[in-house]
């Protein structure tokens, strides 16, 4: 035990009743091709990516039956919880598991602030192509032209630094795999370049 963290093998971790995969996206099918076989019976497994269809469809290919499934997307990172969860947003999905049991998940959610929405994969990553990966996008286009704040900073410019600020705190591998695992991402990028280019198109018309 080391600052209330316990260590131990990934077969002890894997004989627990419930196991949540915290790595990165890009490699959760490796964690879960190495676990698959080791899960015990009745346990839940329990995703935490902020991608959907794509861990959904890497579990139901690999884990047994025997074992229950849940996919979440905790809607928040470290800077937005530094306050407390009170507010912050849960994404739910029940895969395969027990009604009984997804209920005490969604109240156990509640109980420390959560707000708890239920959303299908499909639903989650269409939405989340803006709200979150396009956030992402336009904050690392900031970061990449050195945008700052300055002496005439507007309240409007502060907050769009804040929330630069918030996206690149976060890893170059979230950010890749969010634009990479997201099936629905490519076509906001695509609305992203086109919007670009009509506005400048207009600018240089006017």
């Amino acid at each position: 035990m080391e600052g209330g963290i316990e260590f131990a093998s990934l077969d002890e971790v894997c004989n627990c009743d419930v196991i949540i995969p915290c790595v990165p996206i890009s490699g959760f099918e490796g964690v879960i091709r190495s676990i698959c076989g080791k899960i015990k019976p009745g346990a839940l497994l329990v995703d935490v990516c902020s991608v959907k269809v794509y861990p959904v469809e890497v579990m139901m290919k690999y884990i047994p039956e025997n074992v229950e499934i849940l996919a979440t997307h905790p809607a928040f990172g470290p800077d937005s919880a530094r306050r407390g969860l009170k507010g912050l947003k849960v994404i739910l999905h029940n895969v395969r598991i027990s009604p009984e049991k997804f209920a005490r998940v969604k109240q156990a959610c509640r109980d420390i602030g959560l707000e708890v929405i239920e959303m299908t994969p499909e639903e989650h990553d269409r939405l989340m192509a803006f709200s979150l990966a396009y956030t992402h996008l336009v904050g690392r286009i900031g970061q990449r032209m050195n945008v700052k704040t300055t002496p005439v900073d507007t309240k409007g410019f502060a907050q769009l630094l804040k929330v630069q600020g918030y996206v690149v705190n976060d890893t170059l591998e979230l950010f890749r795999d969010m634009q990479n695992y997201n099936p629905y991402v490519k076509e906001m990028r695509k609305q992203f370049r086109k919007a670009l280019t009509e506005i400048e198109a207009e600018l240089a018309s006017a």
